[in-house]
């Protein structure tokens, strides 16, 4: 039963972390564990059975195990033991390897010692530690650019937000105020609860100012302190959005022209041909008509000359469109190109009713542009309006407005209309050669697409603005001059 005890003591203290070397009556190691060893390994070839208390100290000191502080603390609590003084009987000492370990020597009942060895938490300093990473972590987060809130899922209240969240979505107490509207808020969480997170979602937010913007936003799902946690961030789309619409409007530019480039070779071609025969036809036509004056056959030999003259006008259309005819650029005012395509409009509105008035301030800048051209562009542009009010029978005002734009450098005309508008399954396509929605034999599909063609020959931008009330805007955007 001893034999067993011991065996069972021997391996208890072999399993303890603490270090643990026993010494008998007379001083001599009779049992030390691997703890002990480790902390002392410069001298664990000596730490066997049988090793003298003063042979381990000396080596100890030798090897650099201990400093010469701590043998002298060790030999004198194991000198005050051997003479019964009761006092605490350990000593923390800083060893070479720059850690500090306490060192405690307890008395057995055979007159001999424990000495163990463990080595000290310095808490102080680890609060230190804590307190630094602390600190810089609320640098990092103060100096984020990014928007960043922390929230609880159920309530929505905000536990933190960095100063670009401040700047961006304002100091509400919740964060349900960040979204304009609630199914996006609550699509958002139904997106992040299965998988604890959401990437890149789009959601309408609410700036500060109360102004909405397209966001983008990603979040984790965390658990804090027994509560479940949404991480997010939120960044505002606005600028990205706009330069993708500016490259998608730049492309959209390119592709017409090379679309009016290859149509032009084409409408060439088909216009020459067309237009000796039609001559013909126009002439003989005359000559019938003079001659059967006054009969039963005067009636078709009219309708007979005036498809002829309108099949005559289309292929001029075509010639006009297609034909390279160069640029007479003069800095002009826009007011008096403005005025030019009213004088035009007033002899061939179709329909009194409809008013035209402008609306152009007094500073707007010249612009480097074919006067004709121009002139032609509104004239085609206002014609389309005045026949949209009149077949529609909706509306009955064209407004012109002139603004100078100085962070592009442009000025900007816009030609609205309160008729029947643009459908948005054809907005695309208006600029396109030949494409009409006016009835057969009431329009070409030329119109738009020779518009489109002159401003961008004036390195300028024409375009059919998004609908927003009723009717149609178009603007027509050119470089102005500085003088």
């Amino acid at each position: 039963m001893n034999q067993d005890f011991e065996l069972l003591l021997q391996d208890t203290i072999a399993a303890l972390s603490e270090g643990v070397a026993i010494f008998d009556a007379e001083a001599n190691l009779t049992l030390v564990n691997d703890s002990f060893c480790g902390m002392n390994r410069d001298i664990a070839e000596f730490l066997r059975p049988g090793l003298r208390w003063d042979i381990y100290l000396r080596e100890a000191e030798n090897r650099g195990v201990l400093t010469p502080d701590a043998r002298r603390g060790l030999e004198t609590i194991e000198a005050d033991l051997l003479d019964g003084i009761d006092i605490d009987h350990s000593v923390q000492v800083n060893l070479n390897s720059s850690k500090a370990h306490l060192f405690r020597i307890k008395p057995t009942s055979d007159g001999g010692f424990i000495l163990s060895q463990t080595e000290v938490v310095d808490y102080s300093a680890q609060a230190d530690a804590a307190r630094e990473a602390e600190i810089l972590l609320s640098k990092v987060l103060e100096a984020c650019p990014t928007s960043l809130t922390m929230s609880r899922v159920g309530d929505g209240k905000i536990i933190y937000r960095s100063p670009a969240a401040r700047a961006l979505l304002g100091s509400n107490k919740s964060c349900f105020s960040h979204f304009s509207k609630r199914e996006e808020r609550a699509d958002f969480v139904t997106a992040l609860l299965p998988d604890a997170r959401v990437d890149d979602m789009r959601v309408t937010g609410v700036r500060a100012d109360g102004t909405e913007f397209p966001a983008a936003i990603s979040a984790r799902l965390i658990d804090y302190r027994g509560e479940d946690m949404v991480v997010s961030s939120m960044d505002d789309l606005t600028d990205e959005l706009a330069v993708q619409s500016e490259l998608a409007q730049q492309r959209r530019q390119i592709f017409q022209a090379e679309k009016m480039s290859a149509l032009g070779e084409l409408l060439a071609g088909v216009a020459h041909e067309l237009n000796n025969p039609l001559s013909i036809i126009v002439g003989n036509a005359e000559i019938l008509k003079e001659d059967l004056e006054g009969t039963s056959q005067e009636g078709r030999i009219g309708k007979l000359g005036n498809a002829a003259e309108r099949c005559v006008k289309i292929v001029r259309s075509f010639l006009s469109m297609a034909r390279q005819e160069p640029l007479n650029p003069q800095p002009v005012s826009l007011r008096g190109i403005v005025e030019t395509a009213n004088d035009a409009m007033a002899s061939v509105a179709p329909v009194p009713r409809v008013r035209i008035t402008t609306d152009l301030p007094g500073n707007l800048p010249r612009v480097m542009v074919d006067e004709v051209q121009l002139a032609q562009v509104l004239i085609n542009l206002l014609t389309n309006s005045v026949h949209a009010i009149h077949d529609a029978g909706i509306g009955d005002a064209i407004v012109i407005k002139g603004q100078r734009e100085a962070k592009s450098g442009m000025v900007c005309l816009t030609i609205s209309d309160n008729g029947p508008g643009v459908d948005d399954d054809i907005a695309g396509r208006i600029f396109d050669p030949l494409f009409t929605t006016k009835e057969v034999g009431k329009g070409t599909g030329v119109g738009l697409a020779f518009c489109h063609k002159v401003i961008a020959s004036h390195n300028g931008i024409i375009r059919l603005e998004p609908k927003t009330d009723g009717g149609a805007t178009f603007s027509i955007r050119l470089p102005y001059l500085t003088d």
